[in-house]
């Protein structure tokens, strides 16, 4: 009798999570932390002055130093690879926002926000836009994440437009993929 008591109690504990992995990530949390998010698409782009189609891999890299506060500052690297494998451009891109407040931001507008877990940056281009989500939980060792990065179009506007962040030149975006990802989470040295 007493070992079934005994066996009872141990599947109760087994079966509750510890209170730290129940908890919901929440903006607070990311307060002093450093969110790294790479994601690499496989891209068909068409340069509109020469009305040329190009494929590539588009490699992104979002580095966010989080807070004071709702303080957000971003690093955005790029680096375009041909299909041979050399390197055709980069580009490094830095700016504070803030959260839940829009601001401009290359060739369109942009705003963080934070909602169930997912830290989400919304971006809008000439035509279309992207979404970043950044899902976060809370593990064994700390917080984790996951990274999405899709770009969508808009109803009845045609392709994706905007102007290169690599070479300054008006693109309609015709296909972009994302074939790999990774994201992580760490306390901002310094």
């Amino acid at each position: 009798m007493r070992l079934q008591a005994i066996a009872s109690a141990f599947t109760a504990l087994i079966a509750v999570p510890p209170l730290a992995q129940a908890q919901a990530v929440t903006f607070a949390d990311l307060d002093g932390q450093t969110v790294t998010a790479s994601f690499t698409y496989s891209q068909t782009i068409r340069r509109v002055a020469e009305n040329r189609v190009l494929t590539n891999e588009n490699r992104q890299t979002v580095t966010l130093k989080i807070g004071p506060g709702n303080r957000i500052e971003q690093e955005h690297r790029v680096q375009i690879v041909a299909p041979n494998g050399r390197e055709v451009g980069a580009d490094v891109a830095r700016m504070t926002a803030e959260l839940n407040k829009p601001r401009k931001w290359r060739h369109g507008e942009l705003v963080w926000l934070f909602d169930q877990g997912q830290l989400v940056r919304l971006q809008t281009f000439d035509k279309g836009g992207r979404k970043i989500t950044i899902a976060l939980k809370r593990g064994p060792s700390g917080l984790t994440c996951t990274v999405d990065a899709p770009f969508s179009k808009e109803d009845g506007a045609g392709a994706i437009t905007t102007t290169a962040a690599v070479g300054k030149v008006r693109i309609e975006i015709l296909s972009a993929k994302v074939h790999s990802n990774a994201c992580r989470v760490a306390r901002t040295a310094g």
